[in-house]
């Protein structure tokens, strides 16, 4: 099993931000930095993974920047965290013949996988400090 990096907490902060964009308006790298604290450099390279995964759309142009795809309410926060770090939540290898390890271990990814399907719209409801005001 493959942990969550950075990359997938600081994709998950930025996707955040965009969640709380009023009107969806799109919100400049500059910006959703300043507000995750994360380098704009490394900001940009997890944007286009997202981009690339249709989580995030791109807009050019002065009032350009980065918006969600879709409504917050329909992105799982798994589908962020596989965007950036492919699918995390899978045990590989040889278990051998424990019948019971085999067990453990699919019970385990089960857990994983529901845990994760929170929506991007129900993280506030599930962790209530805010860090950052738009």
């Amino acid at each position: 099993m493959s942990g969550i990096t950075s990359k997938g907490v600081y994709g998950l902060a930025a996707m955040h931000v965009l969640s709380h964009a009023p009107k969806n308006r799109a919100m400049q790298i500059r910006e959703i930095a300043a507000m995750t604290q994360i380098s704009a450099t490394y900001l940009e390279q997890l944007m286009l993974m997202l981009r690339r995964a249709h989580l995030v759309v791109s807009t050019r142009g002065i009032n350009g920047g980065y918006r969600l795809a879709k409504p917050p309410h329909e992105i799982e926060v798994r589908e962020i965290i596989e965007a950036l770090e492919g699918n995390f939540y899978s045990f590989e290898g040889n278990l051998g013949a424990s019948v019971i390890l085999e067990y453990f271990w699919a019970d385990i990814q089960k857990r994983i996988k529901v845990l994760f399907e929170l929506k991007l719209s129900e993280i506030d409801q599930a962790y209530q400090p805010h860090y950052y005001e738009i």
